[in-house]
C-alpha cells in the first residue's frame, strides 16, 4: 500500500492497481523482452498443472513467462474449442504452486457472472503462484498471472505465500498526492470488501467475499487478453508462429477507442510514468498537488489515473468500470487526496482535494467506457438510465474520515 505502516488499518480503503505488468518489446520478434532484474516479476519454479490430463508442454510454456512458445504448442482456450468455455476447459489450463489455489479459483469462479467465461478463450493458462505479486498478463504467453492473496481463506493457506511487497508502491513517495479509488453503492455509501491481507480481525474469508475483488481483477486481465487477441481473430492465428509474434501482428482493440477518444493530457502522462513506471520525476509533476492534479484529471476522459500509463490500461480501467457496475451494481469514486505531515496517524492526516463520485457517470468518461466495453463484449449495450448518469464532486477540503465513515 502506499500508506505508512502506523496506519495501516486504511490499507484496504486505498487505491489498488489490479493490472498487468509493463513489458517493452525487444529486437527479436518471436518475444517481448523482460529484464532478468525486473522487480516483481515470479520464479513459478513450484508451478505445476492443476489437472493430470493438462499436455505436460502447456506447463512449460505458461511457466517461461519471458519467451513466447509457438501457436501450435500453446493454442489459446478458444482455438481447441467448437463449443462455448467452460469451466471444465479452464480447469485444464489452471497451473499453480499450491493445490488450494485452483480450489478456490474455480469455486469462486463457478459463483462469478457466466459472461465472463467467453473472456477466457483468448486466454493461453491461469497462473497462480504463491510469489505472484502483482497480477498480471503477459503477451509471450496470453497468461494472466494472478497474486494468491485474492484467493486464501485461512491462516493455514495465507502462510504459503511469499511475503512480497507491490513494487510500484515505494513509486508513491515521488509525488505530493495520493490517488485513491473506492467502489461504491448508488447512494455513494463504500463497498466494505474484505482485505487480501491476513490479520487478526480478518483470519477466515469464505468463497462468497472473494468474489468482488476476484472479480474486478479478473475483468482487468482478460480485457488485456481480448485486447491483445480478439476472439473473432482466434482462426487467424499462426500456428507456426509463436504467440507474441501473432500478437505483434494484429491492431489492438483498443485502437478504436484512441481512434475515437484518446487521452490528450501530457501532465498525466507523466504523472502515470512516475507513479507506476518508477520514471524519475521532473520538477512540474514533483510539486503538483492534489488539487492541482484532479483539476487536470476532471476534464479528461479516463475513468482511473492508471489509464493514462498505457492504452493498454486505459481500456482496462474503463471496462473494469462498466462490468463491477452491470454485475455488481458498484460504481467508482475517484480522489485526489494531500497528507498533512503535522499529524502522525489516522485518517484526520489526509484531506481530499479533488474527488468525484460515479466518475464513470461523466459524460466523456461515460462515451468511453461503453464504447470500451461493447468492443470488448463485440455487441451493442443498451445505455445505462439516464436517471443513474450521475457524477457527483466532492467538496475541496472534505476530511479523508468524513469519507471513509460516511
Amino acid at each position: 500500500m502506499w500508506l505508512s505502516s502506523s496506519c495501516r488499518y486504511l490499507s484496504s480503503l486505498l487505491f489498488i492497481v489490479f493490472i498487468s505488468l509493463l513489458l517493452t518489446a525487444c529486437d527479436d520478434d518471436s518475444h517481448q523482452e523482460i529484464a532478468l532484474n525486473a522487480e516483481g516479476f515470479p520464479d513459478l519454479s513450484k508451478v505445476v498443472a492443476y489437472s493430470d490430463t493438462t499436455p505436460k508442454q502447456y506447463l512449460e510454456c505458461a511457466k517461461n513467462y519471458r519467451n513466447s512458445c509457438l501457436v501450435s504448442q500453446f493454442p489459446p482456450i478458444g482455438l481447441t474449442l467448437n463449443t462455448a468455455v467452460t469451466l471444465a476447459d479452464i480447469e485444464q489450463r489452471v497451473f499453480v504452486s499450491h493445490p488450494w489455489m485452483a480450489e478456490h479459483f474455480l469455486s469462486a469462479l463457478a459463483l462469478l457472472p457466466p459472461e465472463i467465461l467467453p473472456l477466457f478463450r483468448s486466454v493461453g493458462a491461469i497462473v497462480i503462484a504463491d510469489d505472484i505479486r502483482p497480477s498480471f498478463y503477459s503477451a509471450n504467453t496470453a497468461t494472466i498471472y494472478i497474486d494468491p492473496r485474492y484467493l486464501w481463506r485461512n491462516e493455514q493457506e495465507w502462510l504459503t505465500i511469499i511475503a512480497k511487497q507491490d513494487f510500484r508502491d515505494q513509486f508513491q513517495s515521488n509525488v505530493q498526492f495520493l490517488p485513491v479509488r473506492q467502489s461504491v453503492d448508488s447512494d455513494g455509501n463504500y463497498a466494505t470488501w474484505v482485505s487480501n491481507d491476513y490479520a487478526e480481525n480478518n483470519s477466515m474469508r469464505t468463497t462468497e467475499q472473494l468474489l468482488p475483488a476476484l472479480f474486478r481483477l479478473l475483468v482487468h486481465e482478460l480485457t488485456h487478453v481480448v485486447d491483445a487477441i480478439p476472439p473473432t481473430s482466434l482462426t487467424s492465428l499462426d500456428p507456426r508462429r509463436t504467440i507474441y509474434q501473432n500478437i505483434s501482428a494484429m491492431t489492438p482493440l483498443n485502437q478504436t477507442l484512441y481512434d475515437r477518444f484518446p487521452l490528450q493530457d501530457d501532465l498525466l502522462f507523466d504523472v502515470a510514468k512516475v507513479l507506476y513506471d518508477g520514471v524519475t520525476p521532473s520538477y512540474e509533476v514533483s510539486t503538483l498537488n492534489a488539487l492541482q492534479v484532479g483539476a487536470h484529471f476532471e476534464v479528461e476522459g479516463a475513468s482511473d489515473l492508471y489509464g493514462y500509463s498505457n492504452r493498454k490500461e486505459d481500456m482496462a480501467m474503463l471496462f473494469q468500470s462498466y462490468m463491477m457496475y452491470e454485475h455488481f451494481g458498484l460504481q467508482d469514486r475517484f480522489l485526489f487526496l494531500s497528507q498533512s505531515d503535522g499529524i502522525a496517524m489516522g485518517c484526520g492526516r489526509y484531506t481530499v482535494e479533488w474527488g468525484q463520485t460515479g466518475r464513470m457517470f461523466y459524460p466523456l468518461v461515460y462515451e468511453r467506457m461503453m464504447l470500451a466495453a461493447e468492443v470488448i463484449l463485440q455487441r451493442d449495450l443498451p445505455a445505462i438510465s439516464a436517471s443513474e448518469l450521475k457524477s457527483m464532486q466532492i467538496p475541496t477540503g472534505t476530511s479523508w474520515c468524513e469519507i471513509i465513515n460516511e
